[in-house]
């Protein structure tokens, strides 16, 4: 009896997660994007849907990020600081603090206008203390 008892929930408990998985996907190809082909997967988060797909060749440029990663490695608080708040790329204050990241920038324009347009190709944020 206990045997039966403890198979029988543990069947319910996989259908209990398994079922909502299934649901999701109907297969038709109608409920797929157009762009379901270059799509790695998506995350539903309420109303907020993330969908993952392989950078493209024109997306990264790896010299400019590697120029950017030197600088960075040289530079861990000027980067870390650009990481959380890439609106200091502008900050004519900030940049006056930091002229080695002004001059930089007047080196690299397309550096620094790739990051403004793709912050997120440059930076990888660490977790803050107790995240």
């Amino acid at each position: 009896m206990k045997h039966s008892m403890i198979a029988a929930i543990s069947i319910a408990g996989t259908l209990a997660f398994a079922l909502p998985a299934l649901a999701q996907d109907n297969g038709s190809p109608s409920a797929q994007p157009e762009t379901a082909a270059a799509n790695l997967g998506s995350v539903v988060q309420g109303n907020t849907t993330i969908e993952f797909a392989p950078a493209g060749t024109h997306d990264i440029d790896v010299g400019r990020l590697q120029t950017w990663g030197e600088f960075a490695e040289a530079h861990p608080q000027v980067a870390k600081a650009l990481a959380y708040n890439n609106s200091l790329m502008g900050n004519r204050a900030y940049l006056s603090k930091h002229p080695e990241l002004s001059s930089f920038f007047q080196e690299h324009p397309d550096i620094k206008q790739a990051m403004a347009e793709n912050p997120g190709n440059f930076v990888a944020i660490p977790p803050r203390p107790g995240e």
